[in-house]
């Protein structure tokens, strides 16, 4: 038990609450996992015990690990407890860490080893930089500031740095992970790990199995490739066209003309007799070439004709297929003709058209 001027005291010479939790509202089991995780002097029997229930049990720290334990009811004790919690879970400044990779210039680039390089950028602005693995390297950013801004202007200052590099070396470097998050006065945080994944083993006949497919169905091939392509990308615009590639080649259909030869007749000899048109044949034959053209005039559009063969590969209706295609569509358009970084908007979009490859594979019995 502490007075409320030994608790203050505690607090000026660093301890920090590392946790404090009522034993009422604890299982046995969960008590006894705090004592044998902090090594509580309290033991799980006194803790137990009727006279103890009713306590709140507050364990205190310091860096070098010497550690307080309170166990009260005080009302203005806890209140305090509380509100230094509070204050040492405030956020004063964000941490970033980047993972960053490479790739080279040409398709078949070779391996470039990043050790020297790595060493010159450590300590650049006051970023920490180390040697990753596989051919990667990782950024620590410590920032005082704690809006989102902040963050956003960090990474592209990043990504500036990352442009001025690929000038420098003719290498490709693209920030493979980016992770931000608030950090506290005191206590941990947590930043986001690499995603790493053991891939399981494949067996010869898993293989030849495939393989036979792809050989002999060349849909499923295409289909393959586009995955395959696509996952190898880096920038989400071009996974978008290796999909969207794939997509189209895979369910498109043979464009049905709009009009019979009775009705591009029909208009031609109507065009003939608009002023602006009769004395000009050049302007007629072009006419004529427009209207008669499936390509440019068809029954069905193209995304309605994909939307189709999509529905019914992954068992969905017409219409959401044809959503979200118009949406690809256009966000595909959109980020062939501009360099942008903003992705959020691609990335639905980019699920959906891997999940209708991956249809056709299922059917064709290739991936469970």
């Amino acid at each position: 038990m502490v007075n409320p001027e030994e608790l203050e005291k505690l607090f000026e010479d660093g301890y920090r609450v590392v946790i404090s939790y009522p034993l009422l509202n604890h299982t046995p089991q969960e008590i006894n996992g705090f004592v044998s995780f902090f090594k509580t002097k309290l033991s799980l029997k006194e803790a137990l015990h009727p006279t103890n229930r009713n306590k709140n049990v507050v364990v205190l720290s310091l860096p070098t690990g010497q550690q307080v334990e309170v166990v009260t009811t005080d009302e203005a004790i806890l209140n305090r407890i509380n509100k230094r919690i509070e204050y040492q879970n405030e956020p004063i400044g964000m941490a970033v860490r980047a993972c960053l990779a490479l790739s080279g210039r040409s398709t078949y680039g070779g391996v470039a080893h990043l050790d020297r390089l790595v060493e010159s950028l450590d300590g650049l602005w006051g970023w920490e930089f180390k040697l990753g693995d596989d051919g990667t390297f990782n950024v620590v950013i410590n920032l005082e500031r704690t809006d989102k801004e902040c963050g956003e202007h960090v990474r592209e200052k990043l990504q500036r740095l990352l442009d001025c590099l690929a000038i420098i070396f003719n290498v490709g470097f693209y920030i493979q992970q980016f992770s931000c998050v608030l950090r506290p006065r005191f206590g941990p945080y947590v930043l986001g790990a690499m995603w790493m994944s053991n891939l399981r083993q494949v067996t010869p006949d898993e293989i030849c199995n495939i393989g036979t497919v792809l050989s002999s169905d060349k849909k499923s091939l295409l289909a393959a490739r586009g995955l395959n392509q696509s996952y190898i990308e880096n920038c989400m615009p071009s996974r978008l066209s290796m999909l969207w590639a794939a997509a189209e080649h895979l369910f498109r259909s043979k464009s049905e003309p709009l009009l019979t030869k009775d009705e591009i007749n029909q208009i031609l000899e109507s065009a003939k007799n608009v002023e602006s048109l009769k004395n000009d044949p050049n302007r007629l034959k072009a006419l004529k070439k427009a209207i008669s053209d499936p390509s440019r005039l068809p029954l069905k559009s193209r995304n309605w004709s994909m939307a189709e063969n999509i529905a019914s590969t992954m068992d969905i209706s017409v219409e959401s297929a044809y959503s979200n295609l118009s949406k690809a569509s256009k966000l595909r358009g959109k980020n062939v003709h501009q360099l942008s970084d903003d992705w959020e908007d691609i990335k639905e979009v980019e699920k959906f058209l891997q999940d209708a490859l991956l249809s056709y594979l299922k059917q064709k019995m290739i991936i469970k």
